[in-house]
C-alpha cells in the first residue's frame, strides 16, 4: 500500500513539473512572437521619413579617472486613442547603451513590455570588452511580475575581461527578479515622465 501510495505521488509531481514547463515553454513562445512584432509596430510612419512614438535620450559624461561615458536610451510606444484620452501611451519596448572608460566597456539592454499592459515580459543584456572577444549575453522572460527563465542559468563566476552585467544576483548565480522588476519600474517612470498622457 505504501509503494502505491509513493508512485502515485511520484507521477503526481513528474505530472506537474511536465505541466509546469509546458506553460514556461508556452510563454516564451508568446514573449518570442511579441519581440518579433516589436518591429512591425516600429514602422509607425505616416509621414515621409518622420518617425512618431519614438524617443531618444543621449548623453555624455566625464567620469574621474576614467573618462569619458556615453549614454544612449530610446523607447518606443504605441498611442492610444478611445473616449477617455486623446492620447495615452503604451510603452512596449526600450534599448538602452552605454560605454565607460572611454568606449572600452561597452553594455546594451532590451526591455521588452507586453504592448497592451505595459507588464515586463523580456530583458537582453549584453556586455562587452573592447578590443577582446569578451562579449556576454543574458536572457531574462517574465510572466505576470515572476522571472519565470534565466539563460544562462547560472551567471558568473565571470572569468578575465568579461563584464559583469550589472544587475544583483545570488549566491547561485541567480538573478534576483525584484531586482530586474525595479529595472523595469524605473524605466516606464521616466518614460512617462518624458511623454506625457493626454485625456479630452
Amino acid at each position: 500500500m505504501t509503494r502505491k501510495i509513493i508512485l502515485t505521488l511520484c507521477l503526481a509531481v513528474i505530472a506537474l513539473g511536465m505541466t509546469a514547463q509546458k506553460s514556461v515553454d508556452a510563454r516564451i513562445k508568446q514573449i518570442r512572437e511579441a519581440y518579433s512584432n516589436r518591429l512591425t509596430l516600429m514602422q509607425n510612419q505616416p509621414y515621409d521619413n518622420e518617425r512618431v512614438d519614438q524617443l531618444t535620450a543621449t548623453y555624455n559624461r566625464m567620469y574621474p579617472g576614467t573618462g569619458m561615458a556615453r549614454f544612449n536610451d530610446t523607447y518606443y510606444w504605441t498611442d492610444d486613442e478611445n473616449e477617455d484620452y486623446m492620447l495615452k501611451p503604451t510603452l512596449y519596448f526600450v534599448t538602452s547603451s552605454y560605454t565607460l572608460n572611454s568606449g572600452l566597456y561597452a553594455f546594451n539592454r532590451e526591455y521588452l513590455f507586453d504592448a497592451q499592459t505595459e507588464e515586463p515580459m523580456f530583458m537582453l543584456i549584453t556586455t562587452e570588452f573592447k578590443g577582446t572577444d569578451k562579449r556576454l549575453e543574458y536572457r531574462f522572460y517574465f510572466d505576470k511580475g515572476r522571472l519565470i527563465k534565466q539563460i544562462p542559468e547560472r551567471i558568473g563566476p565571470l572569468g578575465e575581461g568579461e563584464l559583469s552585467p550589472e544587475i544583483e544576483i545570488d549566491k547561485n548565480g541567480k538573478a534576483i527578479a525584484s531586482s530586474l522588476l525595479k529595472e523595469f519600474d524605473s524605466v516606464k517612470s521616466t518614460f512617462h515622465d518624458f511623454v506625457p498622457t493626454f485625456a479630452w
